[in-house]
């Protein structure tokens, strides 16, 4: 069992490479207005995409030791703390949510995407771990734009998610980076 793995594919830009690279502004306008239209509801989304990525990746349940709680003995989830995982679910879609209001400025974007690697390091999150979520995005997506989820529109999210896999694991892999004062370039 397990999501299609979905790489990353973007590698870390060089000096001067910027979201104006990798998405083009139709793409960019495709992905905040679809946003647009499913902001208001995300708590509807994030549990979608975490009991998906739950379902496909079971062994992921073990990086959320507050919400699922685990049987150590025999390895059996006893019990999911909804409660918890709504919260980090929106959490994260906020988070999602201000990436996406953030395509128009590379440098913050990039800074906030690498300083959110960096914590999930402690997380005990690895760089590989973060391609596990894009099928259960997509599929979340899908769920909730239903008609407006249309290939466009999976496209461009799909080069959104790889960008921000790519700066969260230049974060990741860089711990005591200060992301304020990367310079990629303009």
């Amino acid at each position: 069992m397990g999501n299609k793995v979905a790489l990353c594919e973007l590698p870390f830009p060089t000096r001067g490479k910027q979201l104006h690279t990798v998405l083009t502004p139709d793409q960019i306008q495709l992905v905040q207005g679809s946003w647009a239209l499913i902001k208001d509801d995300l708590e509807k989304l994030g549990l979608i995409v975490f009991y998906r990525l739950f379902e496909t990746e079971p062994q992921m349940k073990t990086l959320f030791p507050k919400i699922v709680h685990i049987n150590h003995e025999n390895k059996l989830e006893t019990n999911i703390d909804r409660e918890m995982l709504t919260r980090h679910a929106v959490t994260v879609m906020e988070g999602l949510g201000a990436a996406v209001e953030s395509l128009d400025d590379s440098r913050f974007l990039n800074g906030v995407l690498i300083s959110i690697g960096q914590t999930h390091v402690h997380r005990q999150v690895k760089p590989h771990m973060l391609k596990k979520l894009w099928p259960s995005l997509s599929y979340g997506l899908q769920q909730v734009l239903s008609e407006n989820y249309t290939k466009s529109v999976a496209e461009a999210w799909k080069r959104v998610y790889d960008y921000i896999c790519v700066f969260m694991r230049h974060g990741m892999q860089n711990p005591d980076l200060d992301a304020d004062n990367i310079d990629l370039g303009r």
